[in-house]
């Protein structure tokens, strides 16, 4: 279900872009739509893949998920050293960008008990040290890094937690709901192919919810009977 509505999704998604898509044969597709679906498959598909590679290494060696979350970043590091040249040169151009000035004041609220009634005005600005400027890409390089990282920090918190396929489905619905607040805040309209979509993904994950939660107390209920059939056996001997 979660798979169907992706790709309902996104065909959806196509449609309202004017991409010509026929439900007679895929071949009607274009090539770059088809290679965008194609990359989103095989993203998704490895993401399952490392998704489950991780779960087994937590349960053999315990649920580090710190450690995961070091070398995962580290080992990755020298990947980028063939790109170095690209990197310092977009790094050089955000540099450039118009700077972002902070001047943190102090405002001190004071209440007039002479007025009738009471008010209150601002007194003068106290001064205070104003902060070195930020080029506003640069900025916005080191919001977005921050917010990057509680992120992965809390998917790799939650794949101690729970299984992969529940961490799939998190970061899905995760992305179902960062699209909606985009397309809110830029004042876009939503198709309805991708509510429909969007629909199936949120109950995908409702059903997965209830029986996981089904699941575990089916679990539980057979390991409060193994106890209690080891004491009664404990008490016949």
């Amino acid at each position: 279900m979660l798979t169907i509505g992706i790709i309902t999704a996104a065909l959806a998604d196509a449609q309202s872009k004017g991409k010509a898509i026929s439900s007679d044969s895929i071949l009607s597709l274009n090539a770059e739509f088809l290679t965008g679906l194609s990359i989103l498959f095989i993203a998704q598909l490895l993401s399952a893949i490392m998704g489950l590679y991780v779960q087994l290494t937590y349960a053999k060696y315990g649920s580090h998920w710190h450690e995961n979350l070091f070398y995962s970043h580290a080992l990755s590091i020298p990947l980028f050293l063939p790109f170095y040249p690209s990197l310092l040169t977009q790094f050089q151009k955000l540099l450039q960008t118009s700077p972002i000035t902070f001047s943190p004041t102090i405002h001190l609220n004071k209440l007039n008990l002479n007025a009738s009634p009471p008010t209150f005005h601002l007194p003068p600005i106290l001064p205070t040290p104003t902060l070195p400027p930020i080029p506003t890409h640069l900025f916005s390089l080191l919001v977005n890094a921050a917010t990057q990282f509680a992120c992965i920090r809390g998917v790799n918190l939650l794949a101690s937690q729970t299984s992969a396929v529940g961490v799939s489905i998190a970061l899905n619905v995760r992305k179902l709901v960062s699209l909606f607040i985009s397309i809110k805040l830029f004042g876009n309209v939503l198709p309805f192919g991708v509510k429909v979509g969007a629909a199936i993904v949120f109950a995908s994950a409702g059903l997965w919810a209830w029986e996981e939660r089904r699941l575990g107390v089916l679990k539980r209920e057979r390991v409060e009977e193994r106890k209690d059939v080891l004491g009664e056996g404990k008490k016949v001997q």
